[in-house]
């Protein structure tokens, strides 16, 4: 029998840390990112680099791979459900399509009765400073943050006044 093989679409730590604990199981692993120096190359067994809309390597990864997953969020929704249609991803690309979006998630997570703590959406900076109640907070993008990314711990009301935040994320 031969080993199953596992695509794992990023590069970064948990895709890394997946690898390895992969080889533990005898189960091969191919890393497909768009980061030329991704580190979960070095405990791959095979690793494509490419843009994450590359059609051609999109079919390479998925000829080579039984099994296909992400290793985090911020993996394009398109990407994964061009992949999807190809072979199955898990979890599916919706799942992904809700975690991308802090704000979707923790309305997603509240609707199925876990419960986050109490949070609002802010759109500008005049809802932002009229949310007085939330103070001491943290603010949070909605998209690309991550790793502490897109977050801005405010203490209190002097502090707003010096925040620099984009709103469009």
């Amino acid at each position: 029998m031969s080993k199953p093989t596992i695509g794992i679409i990023g590069g970064g730590q948990l895709g890394s840390m997946l690898s390895t604990a992969a080889k533990n199981l005898n189960i091969k692993t191919i890393i497909f990112s768009d980061d030329e120096f991704a580190p979960a190359q070095f405990f791959s067994d095979e690793f494509i680099f490419c843009k994450y809309d590359d059609d051609s390597k999109i079919e390479e990864f998925c000829s080579k791979v039984d099994f296909i997953t992400f290793e985090f969020e911020n993996i394009p929704f398109d990407t994964l459900s061009k992949i999807n249609n190809i072979k199955k991803v898990n979890p599916k690309p919706s799942i992904n399509k809700i975690i991308q979006n802090r704000l979707s998630e923790k309305d997603f997570l509240n609707k199925n009765n876990i419960k986050t703590t109490s949070y609002i959406s802010v759109k500008n900076e005049s809802e932002l400073k009229s949310s007085q109640d939330f103070i001491p907070g943290i603010l949070k993008t909605c998209t690309l943050g991550y790793d502490g990314k897109g977050q801005y711990k405010i203490n209190n009301e002097e502090e707003l006044d010096n925040l620099k935040v984009n709103f469009e994320n």
